[in-house]
């Protein structure tokens, strides 16, 4: 017989974005709940997110008088999306998501002074309901370990660290829990009335993403390291379906010394180069390996700006700037010096400088011919003041050297692809029917489930929350 620490009434797999909440709400209203972590650390993607939250009808929105609703909401999500969408995860994320920014509010949770607004990184919702912090995801976990913690010293709620579900336990058709390794190898069977799939997605294993993303490159993963894929894993052997193959969108960028698959490091600094003509009026241009550019460098939608470089053999691109566009404002990439760029290209890892356009080119792996005909034909364009491709502001020509090129990679820190659920979060199998007694949550379920074919702001993070705080709430009450 298992001892009594190993019996729970919900048993939650991931201490991250979605199962910290169904923890809190479940252990508060009164449930047995153990939470099992295989990494040493709470917060799972809570570490990576850039914290973008929607949400209509708040108590935030109501003090600066902005009419909005849930319906709102709705609609703007489904128009966004398009075709792969689940309208009836779509419409509970919806109702949820004013509870969820209200409860982080409650807890104290620090807004930025401008929330809510718009914002046009992607395309944008029609009114302003997008919610941020200064520490992004990391002020979410800050404030959510809070009465997490109460719950701990408690003894209302359990967590095991470095610990991992190696199988889900059947029981005349129905899951009893599962079977646990701890960070000594000992394996133990946790039981539970309801077990919680909150792993994450599978964006950082590279053999999940080549099953559910063949179209693209071989990955390169700005994603958790935990992002393994583990729920899927785990739910399959029972008949779970994986729904949405072959969606995938690309992050815009990061970098690193290698060429192609593999970590990116500083991808957050990478996509701040390139992530949005809205924050930085760029003094670039972006070239492929042909030395052809392929998009308007201040084009504005992130969604087209990601499509671009998805077009891209290997979503391998180059930053080309000179002298003269280095130091003539703010430094290209947020949060660096641009003394730091001319450090970057000194060592020549994946940022390189050369007196000529046409020592530039094979330094950086750019084929020297097409690269000088770009630059002479964006030198052309900003002296016409009319641009080809049609950027709007034709600046900075490259004529002052020293040249720089730096080499960016498309990247993946979001799962496409994910379990199937029903609008209760039940599991579903290939037959579209409840696995009885399993659900899950957050990335897990996929992005596309919400998100559809294209990124729409706060519809991963939000439902994330929403969800795991509502199915924590249910099961309990079960």
């Amino acid at each position: 017989m298992p001892d009594s620490s190993d019996i729970a009434d919900i048993l939650i797999i991931g201490a991250g974005t979605a199962g910290m909440p169904c923890a809190i709400e479940a252990a508060e209203s009164g449930a047995a709940v153990t939470v099992l972590e295989k990494s040493n650390r709470l917060g799972g993607t809570l570490h990576h997110t850039g914290g973008q939250m929607s949400a209509a009808g708040t108590r935030r929105q109501q003090q600066l008088g902005i009419c909005d609703s849930v319906q709102a909401h709705y609609e703007d999500i489904v128009s966004m999306a398009g075709e792969r969408v689940d309208k009836g995860l779509a419409r509970l994320a919806a109702k949820l998501a004013p509870r969820t920014v209200d409860w982080l509010d409650d807890l104290g949770f620090p807004f930025d002074p401008e929330c809510p607004t718009l914002i046009a990184d992607h395309e944008h919702y029609s009114a302003p309901r997008t919610y941020w912090s200064p520490n992004r995801g990391l002020d979410i976990l800050a404030t959510i370990t809070r009465p997490w913690q109460g719950l701990v010293d408690d003894q209302r709620l359990q967590v095991f660290f470095q610990t991992q579900a190696v199988r889900l336990e059947v029981d005349d058709g129905r899951v009893t829990g599962a079977m646990v390794e701890d960070a000594d190898g000992t394996r133990r069977t946790v039981r539970a009335r309801s077990t919680v799939l909150t792993t994450g997605g599978f964006a950082a294993d590279p053999e999940l993403f080549a099953r559910f993303a063949p179209q693209a490159p071989p990955l390169a993963s700005y994603a958790a390291e935990t992002s393994t894929g583990d729920g899927i894993r785990l739910a399959e052997p029972l008949g779970a379906q994986v729904r949405n193959a072959g969606a995938y969108m690309t992050g815009l960028g990061g970098f690193k010394a290698d060429p192609g698959p593999g970590r990116l490091r500083d991808w957050r600094d990478g996509w701040a180069m390139v992530g949005s003509a809205n924050q930085r009026a760029p003094r670039e241009i972006y070239v492929d390996q042909g030395g052809s550019r392929f998009i308007n460098e201040d084009e504005p939608s992130n969604d087209r700006r990601e499509f671009a470089v998805m077009s891209v053999a290997q979503e391998t691109f180059w930053a080309v700037f000179d002298h003269e566009a280095l130091f003539a404002g703010d430094c290209l990439i947020k949060g660096w010096e641009n003394e730091d760029i001319v450090t970057a290209a000194a060592r020549g890892d994946f940022c390189w400088r050369a007196s000529s356009i046409e020592e530039l080119a094979p330094m950086a792996g750019i084929d020297p011919a097409g690269l000088g005909a770009s630059v002479t034909q964006y030198n052309q364009a900003v002296s016409d003041g009319s641009d080809p491709l049609g950027r709007r502001s034709p600046d900075y020509p490259l004529v002052t050297q020293p040249f720089y090129a730096f080499r960016l990679q498309g990247g993946s820190g979001l799962s496409w692809a994910g379990l199937n659920v029903d609008t209760q979060l039940r599991v579903l199998d290939t037959a579209q029917q409840p696995i009885p007694g399993l659900y899950a949550a957050g990335e897990v379920l996929g992005m596309s489930a919400l998100s559809g074919d294209f990124t729409v702001g706060g519809m991963s993070l939000t439902p994330a929350l929403g969800f795991g705080r509502w199915l924590g709430q249910r099961l309990a009450s079960d």
